[in-house]
């Protein structure tokens, strides 16, 4: 490793000092989407190498304060969704549901045997890609939905399979693991590989019967998850 020159007064500035001064800089009053300098601007401002700006500004990203879009640099991000899992879910103005396929070649195997894939869908909040899920459903349940309702939110589609097959869905169990988003999903979730999600993992129940499940890929950097427990609430 080498060493500054004796009497070099060449500041040193390491990843997290650089991203301290750009959070001074951008965190606070900045609109959402302002353009940050280009990271060879920034390194040349930091007097450092570009892999050092790069190491910053991922940083940033996955503590949500800046994005990157790909061949245009980085910006300043809108504030961060705050979804309640257990809640009524977000008002249909805000949701845009986008089916990227009903072909099962090349998904992920039904996480339950006896369901079938149903669909890969890419969820928007707001304007902003938030979400991917692979959906699986019991194979009458997916028969009684048309490719059209796939598109409906996730509550709306189960609901009309439900009625329409008999079933009643009784309860839901639901898990959420720290993970990476693999290569085959970075470009459907607008991300580059190997960056942080939070993988969500329902299980949909008719009582003791497996109906159907979706396993969720979150992008961490836009998103706070939240589980509010409303059991001791009491009525006004």
């Amino acid at each position: 490793m080498s060493h500054p020159a004796a009497g070099s007064t060449r500041p040193q500035w390491p990843s997290l000092q650089i991203a301290g001064s750009l959070t001074e800089e951008y965190g606070t009053g900045v609109e959402p989407h302002t353009p940050l300098p280009s990271e060879r601007v920034l390194a040349d401002r930091f007097g450092v190498q570009r892999p050092t700006v790069r190491v910053a500004l991922e940083y940033l990203a996955q503590q949500g304060l800046i994005y990157r879009r790909e061949r245009l640099g980085w910006f300043v991000s809108p504030p961060r969704l705050e979804y309640d899992i257990l809640g009524p879910g977000v008002p249909r103005e805000r949701l845009r549901i986008d089916v990227v396929t009903t072909d099962p070649a090349g998904q992920p195997p039904p996480p339950h045997p006896g369901l079938r894939f149903t669909a890969l869908r890419k969820y928007f909040f707001d304007g902003r890609l938030v979400v991917v899920s692979h959906t699986y459903l019991r194979t009458d349940m997916r028969e009684a939905l048309t490719d059209a309702e796939l598109a409906a939110p996730l509550r709306d589609s189960f609901a009309m399979a439900s009625a329409r097959c008999g079933v009643e869905l009784t309860h839901n169990r639901i898990s959420v693991t720290a993970a990476v988003i693999g290569p085959e999903l970075a470009p459907v979730l607008e991300v580059t590989a190997r960056q942080p999600v939070l993988d969500v993992t329902r299980i949909h129940y008719s009582h003791d019967d497996v109906v159907g499940a979706d396993l969720e890929h979150w992008r961490s950097d836009v998103v706070t998850i939240t589980f509010e427990d409303r059991r001791n609430q009491r009525p006004d």
